[in-house]
C-alpha cells in the first residue's frame, strides 16, 4: 500500500492532466448539447482505460522497486543484475549504479591487497625481530649463569636482580610482538582457523611453561590439575588466548596465585532473563521455548589479584580500553582482552569475565558441542 501511494505521488502530474482533459471535454460536450448518458459513458471508458494503464505501470514499478531493494543489499553490481530499462532516465541511473559498483569493487580490492601487504610485512617483521630477541635471551641467561656460578653472589644480589628485570622487560617485548602479529592476522580478510579435536592440556601447558619464570619471580602459586579432556578448537589461537589470560593474571596479582580449571559442563543457553519479562510465568515459558541444552567444556583462569572495578568491568573487552588498572599500569594497551573476545567469537566459543575489586578476577571460556 505504501508503494502504491508513492507510485501515485510520482504520477500525480500525469493523472492531473488526464483529469483536466476529461473535465474540459465534458464541458465542451455539454455546451454542444450531447446527451448526459453518452458523456457519462465516455467518462467511464476513460477512467477504465486510465485504471488499466495505472495498474500496468504500478506492476512495472513494483518489479523495479523489488530489484532495487535486492541491489541495495549488495551493491557489488554487474550489468546482468539489472533488467533492460524502458526509459532513458533509468539508463542513466543504471549507468551511475554500475560505476558506483565498479568503484566499490576497486576500493575493496585495494583494501584487501593493502591488508595482505600489512599482514605479510608484520609476519616478516615478527620473524626477523625474534632473532635478536632470542640472542638477547641467550646473552642474559649466560650473564645470569656467570653470576650464579660465583659463590659470593646470591639471588638477592643487585646484579642478579637487574638481570631478572632485563629478562622480564625482554619477555614483555616478546609478548607485544606476538600481540601485534595476531592483531594484524585477526583483521585480515582470511584467517587461518583450523578446528580439530585436541587435548586441552596440550594448549594450557605451553602457556604455563611460558610464564613459569614470571610466577617464580613474583612468588605466585599456580594451581592446575591436568585433565584428559578434549574439545574442538584451534590449538594455536586458543593458546594465544590462554597466554593473554595468564599474562593479565600474573600482571595484576601481587600475592596469592592463579588457578586453572578444566571441566565438563551441561547447561542451558539463554539470554539474561531480566531482559525478557518481569513476569515469572512468562520467564518460565520463554525459558522452555528458547533453552537449548548443550554439553561443553569450561576453562577457568582465576587469580587473587587486584580485581576490576564494577565501572570498568562491562568495557574491559573494548578495543583500547584500559580502565583504572590500565591507567595505574603504564604498559597496559587495552588490546589483550579485546583480542581474546574477538578470537573466541570467531571460534564459536563463549567468553565471560567476572571480578570483584580487591579480591580477584575470573575468566571463563566455554567450548560447546552437541
Amino acid at each position: 500500500m505504501k508503494n502504491f501511494g508513492l507510485y501515485i505521488r510520482e504520477k500525480i502530474g500525469w493523472l492531473a492532466v488526464i483529469l483536466l482533459t476529461v473535465l474540459l471535454m465534458t464541458a465542451i460536450l455539454l455546451l454542444n448539447r450531447i446527451p448526459v448518458q453518452e458523456i457519462v459513458y465516455g467518462i467511464l471508458l476513460c477512467l477504465f482505460v486510465t485504471a488499466i494503464i495505472v495498474a500496468t505501470g504500478y506492476g512495472r514499478h513494483c518489479e523495479s522497486f523489488r530489484q532495487l531493494e535486492e541491489l541495495r543489499k549488495n551493491i557489488a553490481i554487474v550489468s546482468s543484475d539489472m533488467k533492460e530499462s524502458e526509459y532513458m532516465y533509468e539508463e542513466y541511473y543504471q549507468d551511475c549504479i554500475r560505476v558506483l559498483g565498479q568503484e566499490k569493487d576497486k576500493i575493496q580490492k585495494e583494501l584487501l591487497n593493502r591488508q595482505q601487504d600489512i599482514t605479510a610485512y608484520y609476519s616478516m617483521w615478527v620473524h626477523q625481530i625474534k632473532t635478536p630477541i632470542a640472542a638477547m635471551k641467550l646473552l642474559l641467561d649466560e650473564e645470569m649463569n656467570i653470576y650464579l656460578d660465583i659463590d659470593e653472589i646470591e639471588e638477592n644480589d643487585t646484579r642478579v636482580i637487574n638481570i631478572r628485570q632485563k629478562q622480564n622487560e625482554l619477555f614483555r617485548i616478546e609478548q607485544y610482538v606476538d600481540m601485534a602479529l595476531q592483531y594484524t592476522r585477526l583483521g585480515a580478510e582470511t584467517n587461518d582457523f583450523v578446528l580439530q579435536n585436541i587435548l586441552l592440556d596440550e594448549v594450557i601447558r605451553p602457556s604455563i611453561h611460558k610464564y613459569a619464570k614470571q610466577f617464580v619471580y613474583k612468588q605466585l602459586r599456580l594451581n592446575y590439575n591436568p585433565q584428559s579432556i578434549t574439545a574442538s578448537t584451534d590449538k594455536k589461537w586458543l593458546g594465544f588466548v590462554m597466554d593473554q589470560l595468564l599474562s593479565n593474571a600474573v600482571k595484576y596479582t601481587k600475592k596469592g596465585g592463579v588457578t586453572i580449571q578444566v571441566c565438563y559442563i551441561e547447561q542451558g543457553q539463554m539470554s539474561n532473563l531480566e531482559d525478557v519479562s518481569d513476569n515469572k510465568e512468562e520467564i518460565k515459558y520463554w525459558y522452555e521455548k528458547n533453552t537449548v541444552l548443550q554439553k561443553g567444556v569450561r576453562i577457568v583462569v582465576e587469580d587473587t589479584g587486584i580485581g576490576i572495578s564494577a565501572e570498568d568491568l562491562p568495557r574491559v573487552c573494548e578495543k583500547g580500553y584500559t580502565g583504572y588498572n590500565g591507567h595505574a599500569d603504564k604498559y597496559s594497551t587495552g588490546i589483550g582482552l579485546y583480542l581474546c573476545q574477538a578470537i573466541l567469537k570467531k571460534l564459536g566459543h563463549q567468553f565471560q569475565i567476572t571480578s570483584e575489586q580487591g579480591k580477584g578476577t575470573k575468566a571463563e571460556i566455554v567450548l560447546f558441542y552437541e
